[in-house]
């Protein structure tokens, strides 16, 4: 006969099989052979051993996994992993616009005024008001007498909190705030409270320029969402001392709630002199606001930052450091000269998108390499570049059930509209994103209208540029995708007299053409460029139009692929304005 098992089994964490064990190893032993468990006060005594045991064996499970990155749960525990692999997350970022503002009623004897930092205006969203401040201080000069200027403002609340340091009692000098922007952070020591003199400390990026008198401070994600200030120990940047006063300026923003606003009003501006009224101009509506970091978002991007070490070599490294410490950016794209077409070696070019924008400026293409270049090996330039737009113009055909439908075309067109637009924001523009036929056809049969049986699409490829009206200029258009034969088109434009159009000729050449009364195509031009049907590469050479319709001259193919794929700085975006939609009521 076989000896029964006298050891207790460990290897279960389970409520019911942890008080079996338990049973099971006591009826083993000889007190309590034959012994009734569940007949007695015995069973309440294994139930609470049972639960005991669970819980302490759920408490130390849930421990362990929060001490890693890939099994945390708790942003805290995220943060605090993330915090040793040298990542910050990003913290809420409030929405910016730019206006001009004009005042009026000023006194002739004057020539300028201030407006000053942390200047408030207002907007006014879902009759919920927000407040939008002044990043800096602007100087209003008059001009052919008047008083204008183009401004920045930006979406939060500005605070501004004080600690003392105590050196007899060292304290963390920790925001007591959420959705603290830290972009806008701004930190002055002030000696004592007797000695007002300030010192401006600036956040420090990058500790290789950091010596043991800079005025620099660093920021981390602290417990609640909340960030911490953190100074230099006198090694490793300036340390602050006994009496001093840390004067810590910030902004508590709404995250993305604001992007879009384009009203903006101000009840009195403070400018130095007197003015009867002053009228806001919106430029550019309010975008680039940002909810605090997700966690996923910390999880994917915290070991990717350690990967780069503050370096940029390869072409990751570009990305991720441009992307973690411009929360402005929303997507960037990097690549070796060798790649480029043609190749120049010795260069990385770069392009940025911004949130809300096409293009980055030229003022901030300049900011951007001064922040990243002392991180690039010696032999390598890094250029920024442009991003390079394929507009998809979408000619769908929704199909819909009219029998059992109380839907009206105009309904179900309004719905397929803003599905497109939605597809163009979660799959398209960004670098790198491609698109995916049958993923786009499937979105818009799963178009929340249950009346909806199918869509046929075909999607044209737009490229749109500005032409020269004083001198020939060669335009390269680069659809990087194989273009169908005689599908080249245009938006008009005015060359020799005529109203006219692009197309081609099936055989390899770029035509300018016109249409007679009866509608019938006339050659201007014949040889004004040339299409690589393969590449999907148009050349237009020496051409110099008097006139064209709209802002932009945009030409359209068709490609020989359902599926339409980008390269290098291109980037897909699918305007739904722009789509051609017919719906079809079908009777089943």
């Amino acid at each position: 006969m076989a000896t029964a098992n006298t050891y207790l089994q460990v290897t279960e964490l389970d409520f019911g099989q942890i008080r079996n064990n338990l049973k099971s190893y006591l009826s083993t032993q000889t007190q309590f052979k034959d012994y009734d468990f569940e007949g007695s006060a015995m069973s309440v005594l294994l139930d609470l051993l049972a639960y005991n045991t669970h819980y302490n064996a759920y408490y130390v499970n849930m421990l362990a996994n929060e001490m890693f990155l890939d099994t945390a749960q708790q942003r805290d525990s995220v943060v605090s992993v993330a915090k040793s692999l040298g990542y910050t997350p990003v913290s809420a970022i409030g929405a910016s616009a730019n206006v001009n503002v004009t005042f009026t009623g000023i006194a002739n004897n004057y020539t300028q005024a201030t407006i000053p930092r942390n200047a408030k205006f207002t907007t006014t969203i879902d009759d919920v008001q927000y407040t939008y401040v002044t990043p800096q201080e602007y100087t209003v000069i008059k001009s052919n007498n008047v008083w204008t200027k183009n401004i920045t403002i930006r979406e939060g609340l500005p605070l501004t909190h004080r600690f003392v340091v105590d050196s007899n009692n060292p304290q963390r000098y920790i925001i007591p705030n959420e959705n603290v922007d830290i972009t806008s952070i701004k930190v002055k020591v002030q000696a004592s409270a007797v000695d007002t003199e300030t010192t401006e400390f600036t956040r420090a990026s990058n500790i290789d320029q950091v010596y043991s008198t800079s005025p620099i401070y660093f920021v981390e994600e602290a417990s609640d969402e909340q960030y911490e200030i953190i100074f230099g120990d006198g090694a490793l940047g300036k340390a602050v001392i006994n009496g001093n006063i840390i004067i810590v300026e910030y902004l508590v923003s709404n995250g993305d709630l604001t992007n879009g606003a384009k009203e903006f009003s101000v009840d009195t501006l403070n400018i130095g002199v007197n003015y009867d009224d002053a009228t806001i101009t919106v430029n550019t509506a309010a975008r680039g606001g940002r909810p605090p970091e997700s966690i996923s978002s910390i999880k994917f991007n915290a070991p990717r930052n350690y990967q780069t070490q503050n370096r940029a070599v390869v072409d990751n490294d570009f990305e991720r450091i441009l992307l973690a410490e411009n929360p402005d950016i929303q997507s960037v794209t990097a690549f070796g000269g060798e790649k480029a077409d043609p190749p120049v070696y010795g260069k990385v070019y770069i392009a940025a998108k911004p949130f809300g924008e096409q293009f980055i400026t030229a003022t901030r293409k300049q900011q951007l390499r001064e922040s990243i270049i002392n991180r690039t090996s010696l032999a390598i330039d890094p250029v920024f570049i442009d991003a390079d737009y394929i507009y998809l113009i979408p000619m769908v055909k929704t199909y819909y059930d009219k029998t059992n439908s109380t839907e009206t075309d105009a309904s179900i067109q309004s719905a397929v509209r803003a599905a497109i637009a939605q597809f163009s924001t979660n799959n398209l523009e960004r670098f790198g994103n491609r698109l995916r036929y049958s993923r786009f056809v499937r979105a818009l049969d799963n178009t929340d209208r249950g009346s909806i049986l199918n869509n046929d699409a075909e999607i044209k490829l737009e490229k749109r540029f500005v032409p020269d009206l004083q001198r020939k200029t060669k335009f390269v258009l680069n659809f990087n995708n194989p273009i169908r034969t005689r599908t080249v088109n245009s938006t008009q434009f005015q060359f020799d007299g005529f109203d006219c159009f692009f197309d081609d000729d099936a055989n390899g050449n770029i035509r300018i053409i016109r249409y007679n009364d009866q509608k019938q195509k006339v050659s201007v031009n014949s040889t004004a460029g040339t299409i690589d049907y393969t590449t999907g590469v148009i050349e237009i050479n020496g051409f110099l139009p008097t006139g064209y319709s709209g802002i932009e001259l945009k030409v359209n193919i068709l490609s020989d692929r359902l599926d339409v794929i980008p390269v290098r700085e291109q980037i897909l975006i699918m305007e739904s304005q722009d789509a051609d939609i017919t719906v079809v009521g079908e009777v089943t």
